[in-house]
């Protein structure tokens, strides 16, 4: 009687999901009438290209292969819903950033709002709450304010420096790199030090941006493109995603709340960006506004903290990783560092525009392994033409990153690690297009973060170049390992696996290192 009754309610949203799925067609049909649509794959009915989509741990191989049959603009259809590859970097310039005020919303995602993860503003619908938590994130991380963060950033580079001193001549755990941007995080925007790579913040930020890489890799759950499956009956196969976000819910709630919590609950908490947002609460004497308020520093606080520390993590690992590869762009680095920095001190912020060479390791970084190689999806808000073609409201457009930055016409042998590209007379060379003008997005979806997300990476990068050689781990036999894994993930980018170890230059650098516990 039970399977009979279970059988029988999913064939009664199985036919109203079909009736629903085709009155919609049918409406878009008509609006199709006349109008030519990118090409793509052919699709099944009803469901549309679902099938096609990347369920594997690299999902931009996938998208690749339709950028190479179909061109720089692939259409599909899932459901009911359009999708738009975008491959060519001036395309995407011209949609996503010359209009962006038509193509700025995002989807209403159905696992975001199950996991808990609806706070992030990147992945936000165009609107009031949107506006309001980016423009606090923006407040504290603007280009004028990020220089205030700097001193925090240096603090936490040169504990790293000299928690790998002391493991030196070790393979470098990735923990290692975990503890240093979650530390410069917490630390700028909770007043929290993360001490040991144990701590209970890093763990929740961690598992809380496996959750997002999880429900952003195509394939894996179809909540997003059939919404009637959230009220399906977890005992039915179809509830896979319900599943999984009522498990992992917990862990982004904590990773939300708790810190944010925590300095409203202390006697005397740190000064840090949570703060003077909590103490700007305090003049709102409407509590039915100060709720919407405190929600939205919440959210803001959480979106840095969890943004930050995972595309930071990403990046300094591919500089890693390179510089184990390629040993002369390493010596070569140093040898800037020497003529520039010299055996006295460690670099500063104020030695950035004499590093060019340094510059341009960051700037190939972000080429080489795009963070997100598959941007972050937009949502046509309505219909468009482009270059003779119709672009339906509703589609979402998904920026190529991946692609876009290994465009051989823009990067010769893009598969190689050259910081030389960005190099003439012996200046950053303007003429090469900027990784950043990718990397960090498009339009008013760009990264509010990203000038705070480059001052960590100039210090790490140079910190670490100017006290340690990386040089590729070693088996069990003594035999060198590739230092260059597999690059995996659904919406950040990983390695999945790192062999390097970091070993000290000279005496006169870790004495150095050492001198900065006491200052």
């Amino acid at each position: 009687m039970i399977q009979t009754h279970q059988h029988l309610s999913f064939s009664i949203l199985s036919i109203l999901l079909g009736v629903v799925l085709l009155a919609r067609r049918r409406k878009w049909l008509n609006r199709l009438r006349g109008c030519v649509l990118p090409p793509g794959p052919r699709g099944l009915p009803v469901i549309g290209n679902l099938l096609d989509l990347p369920n594997t741990d690299q999902p931009w191989k996938v998208y690749d292969d339709w950028a190479q049959t179909y061109g720089d603009m692939v259409y599909t259809q899932v459901m009911s819903t359009p999708m738009l590859l975008i491959s060519s970097a001036n395309i995407a310039f011209d949609l996503l950033d010359k209009r962006s005020a038509i193509y700025s919303d995002r989807s209403v995602s159905v696992m975001n709002e199950l996991t808990a993860w609806d706070f992030n503003v990147g992945f936000m619908p165009y609107g009031q709450r949107w506006r309001s938590i980016r423009k606090k994130v923006h407040e504290y991380f603007n280009l004028t304010v990020t220089p205030n963060h700097r001193d925090t950033q240096t603090e936490e580079v040169h504990a790293f420096l000299r928690r790998c001193l002391a493991h030196t001549g070790k393979e470098l755990h990735p923990l290692f790199i975990r503890q240093l941007v979650a530390g410069i995080i917490a630390n700028t925007v909770y007043g929290i030090e993360i001490k040991d790579m144990n701590h209970e913040y890093i763990r929740l930020v961690t598992q809380s941006r496996e959750v997002m890489d999880t429900i952003k890799q195509p394939g894996n759950f179809w909540l997003d493109y059939m919404p009637l499956l959230r009220h399906i009956p977890t005992w039915v196969p179809g509830a896979v995603g319900v599943k999984y976000a009522a498990r992992v819910r917990p862990t982004v709630e904590a990773m939300l709340n708790k810190p944010f919590d925590t300095i409203k609950d202390e006697v005397d908490p740190k000064d840090s960006i949570a703060l003077d947002m909590i103490n700007r609460l305090k003049e709102v004497h409407d509590p039915e506004r100060r709720a919407i308020e405190e929600r939205c520093a919440k959210d803001a606080s959480a979106m840095a903290y969890s943004a930050g520390s995972d595309t930071s993590y990403s990046l300094i690992q591919i500089f890693l990783c390179a510089m184990a590869a390629y040993p002369d762009i390493q010596r070569k680095a140093q040898e800037e560092l020497q003529a520039v920095v010299g055996h006295d001190r460690l670099p500063t912020y104020e030695d950035r525009g004499s590093l060019p060479y340094i510059q341009a390791i960051f700037l190939e970084c972000m080429r080489w392994r795009p963070i997100v190689p598959l941007g972050v999806v937009h949502r046509l808000m309505e219909d468009d033409y482009y270059n003779g073609y119709f672009i339906p409201a509703g589609t979402l457009v998904v920026p190529f990153v991946w692609r876009m930055l290994r465009n051989p016409q823009e990067y010769s042998e893009p598969e190689k690690f050259k910081p030389e590209r960005f190099i003439k007379d012996s200046a950053l060379n303007p003429d090469v297009l900027d990784p950043n003008s990718l990397a960090f997005g498009f339009g008013r979806r760009i990264c509010p973060g990203r000038y705070f997300a480059m001052d960590t990476a100039f210090m790490a990068m140079a910190s670490i170049l100017h006290v340690f050689n990386v040089v590729p781990s070693l088996d069990k036999d003594g035999n060198q390992l590739n230092p260059i894994p597999r690059w995996i993930g659904g919406h950040v980018s990983r390695p999945d696996s790192l062999h390097y170890m970091l070993y000290s230059r000279s005496g006169a650098s870790e004495k150095l290192v050492h001198a900065t516990a006491t200052t």
